[in-house]
């Protein structure tokens, strides 16, 4: 027996219940030359100021019989009333616990999903929220979506709490307009297999993950995982040039984060777009052009139609085709006029 027929049962029941009282109601009190209750409406009129505990006092029963039936009315009103409140208050307890985890969804576009949320994930969303990007975070935990919007702003970051394995959930991410989907979870296996599973459900997304195992590149590669990061990998190379060369491995690091002043500066990739100024240009002329412009320096081009060969300082004089991504060291002004005249923002959105 479902939970809707056994409430309907139940409504059925108390209505039927109050028909009854209210018709003995009116059978006794029908009784007496000086009753104010002589029909069904009487009766209901009086049911209903006793409910809502108005008490006009327009109504009321005057002989024994009526009188038993007027309390039982009173304490059945309280009965109802008390459930009527409590529905209410559930409802609206539901609806805003339901806002708050985030289960109406989002209709962001062109964002990035977070599947799996702790320090790493917060740092990552950190550096994204500074490019002015928007983030949807899916966490099973339901403690961390207070800690996700107490840190950051709702239009920035969306909150859902699901079950990882529903995947029926990530609907409500707006997943198939995303940019991309970050998988972090500490296991590889259960990455891998979230990456498969989601696949199944949405099979063009571009997906990053973060590994334990560098060996397991070639494995996830293969279920079409287009970014890889090791997080040893990357850890070791870093440590390693702070021990040789500290100074670059300085530079390094500053340019792998988010520049929000003058001051700082970081690497960024622009799309070629068909308004582009540097379109059918050659690569010199274009680096030259770029840093008397707009004091940034063009350090490699991305050619789309070479299955994205990425090309660093290239020797070449690459001319600059469309689809191609020009790739930079900026700070945050120059950034800014590169979008405006570029007519795009950094980044790659898929």
């Amino acid at each position: 027996m479902s939970k809707e027929y056994k409430r309907a049962v139940t409504y059925l029941s108390v209505i039927v219940g109050v028909f009854v009282f209210l018709r003995a109601l009116v059978f006794f009190e029908s009784q007496s030359p000086d009753a104010n209750i002589k029909n069904i409406w009487d009766a209901l009129w009086y049911s209903l100021v006793t409910l809502t505990t108005v008490g006009y006092g327009d109504f009321y029963p005057v002989t024994p019989f009526g009188k038993i039936f007027g309390i039982l009315v009173i304490i059945g009103s309280l009965g109802i009333l008390s459930y009527i409140i409590g529905r209410v208050s559930f409802k609206i307890s539901s609806y805003m616990d339901a806002m708050k985890t985030g289960q109406f969804g989002t209709k962001m576009n062109k964002h990035f999903i977070i599947v799996g949320w702790d320090n790493f994930s917060k740092q990552v969303t950190q550096q994204i929220v500074k490019s002015n990007r928007s983030i949807a975070v899916v966490t099973n935990k339901k403690d961390d979506i207070d800690l996700i919007r107490e840190t950051f702003a709702k239009d920035k970051v969306f909150a859902l709490f699901a079950d990882y394995n529903n995947y029926e959930a990530l609907e409500k991410l707006n997943i198939s307009s995303c940019a991309k989907v970050f998988i972090n979870f500490n296991d590889d296996s259960e990455s891998l297999i979230h990456i498969i599973n989601i696949k199944k459900h949405y099979e063009n997304l571009d997906f990053v993950v973060l590994l334990n195992s560098p060996d397991l590149k070639d494995t996830f590669r293969s279920v079409g995982v287009t970014y890889i990061v090791s997080k040893n990998e990357i850890a070791s190379k870093l440590v390693a040039s702070y021990i040789f060369e500290p100074d670059a491995a300085d530079f390094t690091e500053d340019l792998m984060e988010t520049s929000i002043s003058d001051d700082q500066y970081d690497i960024v990739q622009f799309k070629v777009n068909p308004s582009n100024p540097y379109l059918q240009k050659g690569y010199h002329s274009t680096f030259k052009d770029v840093k008397e412009n707009y004091n940034a320096i063009l350090v490699g081009i991305c050619k789309a139609n070479e299955d994205n060969t990425l090309y660093k300082n290239p020797t070449q004089d690459f001319t600059i085709e469309e689809q191609d991504y020009l790739i930079m060291m900026t700070n945050s002004s120059a950034k800014t006029k590169i979008s405006n005249d570029f007519k795009t923002e950094d980044g790659r959105m898929m």
